[in-house]
């Protein structure tokens, strides 16, 4: 089994092509990928409309890999968050 190097990927902040904010998201899983929606729900109550503002598809493997980024960041901000109140 050959082990995979991990790249280092810097990220320029505020270097986006556009920016929308998104309420909601739905998960679509097929056996080789995961789609994620992102979805903008308009806050006029009289229009019952959301719109798709992006959608990402990833390999299963990559889409696992980001929600166990996204739960180990959000552990680290909480407990740094208790310790500063």
């Amino acid at each position: 089994m050959v082990k995979e190097k991990i790249r280092e990927i810097k990220v320029k902040p505020l270097t986006y092509f556009g920016s929308q904010y998104s309420q909601t998201t739905t998960v679509t899983v097929t056996d080789s990928d995961v789609t994620l929606d992102f979805i903008y729900i308009h806050p006029n109550e009289s229009v019952k409309e959301a719109q798709v503002i992006s959608r990402v598809t990833l390999p299963k493997n990559v889409a696992i890999e980001l929600a166990n980024a996204i739960n180990e960041t959000t552990k680290k901000h909480e407990k740094k968050s208790i310790k500063q109140n």
